[in-house]
């Protein structure tokens, strides 16, 4: 049970004695290597549930709770409601399955789903907390629970309970091209996972028959797995975020301690530090340590300081590879694998004595995606989430299909892999291993976009930090490119013609659809 971070509310925490191991492999700059194991909370903004006008938001509010559902679904679907008479307020529906009877889903009719779609978001959000805050008690008397404070004689716009303004989670995730963050609101019951950092850029991996393992993750079923040992005490990252002041709380920790090495920040001291320090409604953005840190040495007035906001200028612009040592997470903080470890293992039964295995359950790769700038070509033709079978997926590993991430060495030169101090095989080699390890674990080829989606939404990293919070809630069987295909999750991509050429789009393999 913990407290809410923004409410003064309490809730019930699900766990799962088991993680889902998620490896990102030979994965270009700035694909979301170490994104994958941050945490997603960085990224939740808390704030008022929103109501325009409360009376007749309620009224539409009203009108969910009182509607007949009997008619959503399709015929040859109805095993997908078990009791389709349950109105939302029903104790017997779930705040979960209230959120599933109001989201679009191909099993419904095109009637109920076009019903969905004149349904604003705004309403959509009071019937979730208010299902949230619903007592059977109440009965048909919800109404006078909430209500909107009057400012300046007339309604406001933040929705209350008992006279305590309710708090909705919300995700940033990614800028348009006028740096304008989109955010999106996230269900009511959303909690983020927690995460356990295994590995970072440079792992050692081998590939075993499962039959010959003492035991094995429950979460997946591979003939053979690929067991990893993360090979390095410090994590060269490059923090993109830490930009927006506040936002990369991790990286102004990290940042604001002693003996750390720092690439690319600008060294900031006198009328630098003085114009960051004294600009009080922006240097409060930052959090408590790296705010302390800049503001000891500006007192100090003689000492050299860097700012987690502030990249090395360079030819007047700001670099765009700053990058720090981190101390690894699970070094940092122990419990947390202490933790998983002993969850995994009480639940498996495994005697002390005995080495716990955790495989990898899952391989997403990632791909970097790019507009077209002047020079560069752009590449944004992924969708977030993408599936290719095999031989097409190694034909994208072996040309490196990414637009601007290896533009300074030409294609295919990307990352610590093709570096000789960190790599002496070659090419070949890693690419044989590679292909034999997909083939006889049966891993299935998944990869996240990163950079861009599409040529207009600029996502950094922020798909990266959202995979693990899928594959975390998928089962198995849910994680089977073959069985997302049959539910419609997954699509096939065909070839077309355009202006006279045929396009093999087809190469692409599938993409996710709305449903997923």
């Amino acid at each position: 049970m913990e407290k809410h971070p923004d409410a003064p509310t309490w809730r019930l925490i699900g766990t799962d004695a088991e993680g889902v191991f998620c490896h990102k492999p030979c994965t270009v700059s700035g694909g979301g290597k170490s994104e994958i194991s941050k945490s997603l909370n960085d990224a939740v903004i808390y704030g008022a549930v929103y109501v325009q006008e409360l009376d007749e938001d309620l009224d539409r509010v009203a009108e969910i709770f009182n509607r007949d559902y009997t008619d959503r679904l399709k015929p040859g679907f109805e095993a997908e409601d078990s009791d389709p008479t349950r109105k939302p307020l029903d104790p017997r529906r779930s705040l979960g399955s209230v959120i599933r009877l109001l989201t679009p889903s191909s099993s419904n009719t095109d009637a109920y789903n076009d019903w969905l779609e004149s349904i604003p978001p705004r309403i959509l959000s009071q019937a979730f907390i208010i299902k949230r805050m619903y007592s059977p008690a109440w009965e048909d008397n919800w109404r006078s629970y909430f209500s909107v404070d009057i400012i300046n004689g007339k309604p406001g716009h933040a929705l209350k309970y008992k006279g305590r303004e309710l708090v909705a989670s919300y995700l940033r995730i990614g800028l348009d091209k006028k740096g304008v963050w989109h955010t999106y609101k996230v269900r009511q019951d959303f909690i983020a996972t927690e995460k356990v950092q295994m590995e970072d850029d440079i792992s050692a991996s081998v590939v075993v028959s499962a039959d010959s393992l003492p035991n094995l993750s429950p979460k997946s079923s591979n003939p053979s797995v690929k067991l990893v040992k993360n090979c390095e005490y410090r994590l060269f990252q490059r923090p993109d975020d830490a930009i927006h002041r506040g936002f990369d709380t991790q990286t102004e920790i990290d940042m604001a301690q002693p003996d750390n090495f720092i690439a690319n920040f600008e060294p900031l001291i006198g009328e630098k530090l003085e114009a960051i320090v004294e600009d009080v409604v922006e240097f409060q953005k930052y959090t408590d340590p790296m705010r302390n840190l800049l503001l000891d040495a500006y007192e100090a007035g003689d000492q050299y300081v860097v700012s987690s906001a502030n990249p090395r200028m360079i030819n007047g612009e700001p670099s765009k590879n700053p990058r720090y040592l981190q101390l690894r997470h699970d070094l940092q903080q122990p419990m947390r694998t202490y933790v998983a470890e002993m969850g995994a293992r009480l639940a498996r039964q495994v005697p002390p004595d005995e080495a716990l295995i955790t495989p990898v359950n899952a391989v997403l790769t990632g791909r970097r995606n790019n507009p077209p700038e002047e020079g560069i070509r752009g590449l944004a033709i992924y969708n977030p989430i993408h599936y290719q079978e095999l031989p097409e997926l190694f034909m994208d590993f072996i040309c490196s299909v990414t637009g601007k991430s290896p533009s300074t060495t030409g294609a295919g030169s990307e990352g610590a892999l093709t570096k000789g101090p960190f790599n002496a095989l070659r090419p070949t080699v890693d690419l044989n291993n590679a292909l034999v390890s997909f083939i006889i674990t049966g891993y299935s080829g998944f990869s996240s976009a990163a950079g861009y989606i599409g040529p207009e939404l600029r996502v950094d990293h922020d798909i990266s930090l959202l995979i693990p919070e899928i594959w975390a809630r998928l089962d198995e069987q849910e994680r089977d490119p073959v069985w997302l295909y049959e539910q419609g999750y997954l699509e096939k991509l065909a070839d077309f013609e355009h202006e006279g050429r045929i396009v093999e789009q087809s190469r692409l393999g599938y993409r996710i659809t709305e449903r997923f």
